[in-house]
């Protein structure tokens, strides 16, 4: 997949939305915990297009009708 500067992104893996910073031979993100700005690396096979979670979603779950 390619990214483009400005797009959201998070790991595979999960963990908070970033954004893409810089584009390269890897991906440079940014991201905020509270008031603290985080930037790091990753290579771009680990990242996916962000998608907020529902409120209250639980993976694997329906309700019943």
């Amino acid at each position: 997949m390619t990214f483009a500067v400005g797009d959201r992104v998070q790991l595979k893996s999960g963990g908070p939305g970033m954004t893409v910073e810089s584009v390269g031979a890897k991906i440079v993100c940014v991201w905020f915990e509270g008031m603290k700005r985080n930037h790091a690396e990753f290579v771009p096979e680990t990242l996916t297009p962000y998608q907020r979670r529902a409120i209250g979603a639980v993976a694997g779950r329906r309700r019943s009708a």
